[in-house]
């Protein structure tokens, strides 16, 4: 098998010995870099399970639902003098609790303000995802749509869909770039890729002061669709 494919790159494709072992030697080091991702992903969320420290509940979580609760329901007399005095009559048919669904459960969560605690409270989530959405809202500077939830690392798309309807941004974005002072090495965001950040200081060199997206969108070469979704962390403070 080795013969035919030495053969092939030679003759066929034109490749010299020195090449093919140049290509060997490339196949093995993209070999080696993907098991080390592989391992260090996997030493990443070990380390992170570990270290998890859970922080101090707050009132972010408005209202979790309560599975069941305990109702009493009062016997009528009557019916413990007709039943006497040693029957399990009473408590058989009519006991002094019942056990009752609890109808209408609500619940709401203000994904921007809800500390470690208040995620792991929620079904599905465990320390390893809500270190993760808190970090990744760190990043953000804080969510602009519930939505965004989908974009952290591992976090089930499904799982977000189902619960959007008791989530919350709240204030929403709480961390603008303010892209008229921030230095080159203060640039950062997740959307924005640094290719995008070169363009535009070079842009600002010539004009100082950005006072509207509407600007933006005149810059030559500039990727539109990255910066419509960096949108809601602009500022334009002078």
């Amino acid at each position: 098998m080795r013969a035919k494919i030495h053969y092939y790159l030679r003759f066929v494709f034109g490749i010299s010995r020195s090449e093919i072992k140049g290509l060997y030697s490339l196949f093995l080091l993209l070999l080696i870099y993907v098991l080390a991702s592989m391992y260090y992903t996997y030493i990443e969320e070990e380390a992170l399970a570990i270290s998890f420290e859970p922080k101090v509940w707050n009132s972010a979580l408005v209202k979790m639902p309560k599975p069941r609760e305990w109702v009493k329901y009062p016997v009528h007399k009557k019916w413990e003098r007709r039943a006497g005095p040693t029957s399990n009559f009473k408590s058989s048919i009519f006991p002094g609790y019942v056990r009752k669904s609890v109808q209408n459960q609500h619940w709401a969560l203000d994904i921007n303000v809800a500390d470690s605690l208040a995620w792991i409270g929620l079904k599905g989530i465990g320390p390893g995802f809500a270190k993760r959405i808190l970090a990744y809202r760190q990043r953000l500077g804080g969510f602009n749509a519930v939505l965004q939830l989908k974009e952290v690392y591992g976090l089930d798309s499904v799982w977000v869909d189902e619960n959007k309807s008791h989530l919350n941004i709240g204030l929403g974005v709480y961390r603008t770039l303010k892209i008229n002072r921030l230095a080159w090495n203060e640039f950062r965001h997740p959307y924005l890729p640094y290719a995008q950040v070169k363009l535009f200081l070079t842009y600002r060199k010539q004009h100082p002061y950005i006072a509207s997206f509407e600007e933006l969108e005149k810059i030559h070469g500039l990727d539109l669709a990255v910066w419509i979704r960096l949108k809601p962390y602009l500022s334009y403070e002078p």
